[in-house]
């Protein structure tokens, strides 16, 4: 069975928290990746910031609706909204990523990284040793390792 260590890239793109956001994209359209770990000290794994965060935030802001009952009002979305305010205003790489990062380690199966990737929509799967980032899955390894493993 295919485990992290055999799908992973050995080379994870990474960048410091207050890395600008134009540093950011700059990064993303020349290495040509779908998502960059951000790191603190000694390389620590604080999140990740993937090509969807970036497009988000140029998205337009989407303003809360709200109901009135009797003489109450109740805004509905309101931490859609303040969210996505945040977003907008983001300026450095720890504004925009999201963490702390879900990760998994060298030994996860193959099956295990789909399902992880699945349930909480992420694109881009940090894999570690300890506290130690050894590599990076994305959902093309992903889709690659399984053609691979496809009968002809």
């Amino acid at each position: 069975m295919l485990k992290a260590r055999d799908i992973m890239n050995p080379k994870a793109n990474y960048c410091d928290m207050d890395t600008p956001l134009s540093d950011v994209a700059r990064r993303f359209a020349e290495d040509r990746v779908s998502g960059l770990l951000v790191v603190g000290e000694e390389k620590r794994l604080l999140g990740v910031i993937t090509e969807s965060d970036l497009i988000d935030q140029q998205a337009k802001l989407h303003v809360p609706t709200a109901i009135a009952v009797f003489d109450m009002i109740i805004p509905l979305g309101e931490g859609r909204f303040e969210r996505e305010l945040e977003r907008l205003q983001a300026l450095t790489a720890s504004d925009l990523m999201h963490g702390p990062a879900v990760t998994v380690n060298l030994d996860a199966p193959l099956n295990d990284i789909a399902a992880v990737m699945n349930e909480k929509d992420i694109h881009c799967l940090p894999v570690v040793d300890g506290d130690t980032i050894e590599g990076v899955i994305t959902q093309h390894d992903v889709i690659r390792a399984l053609a691979r493993r496809q009968p002809a």
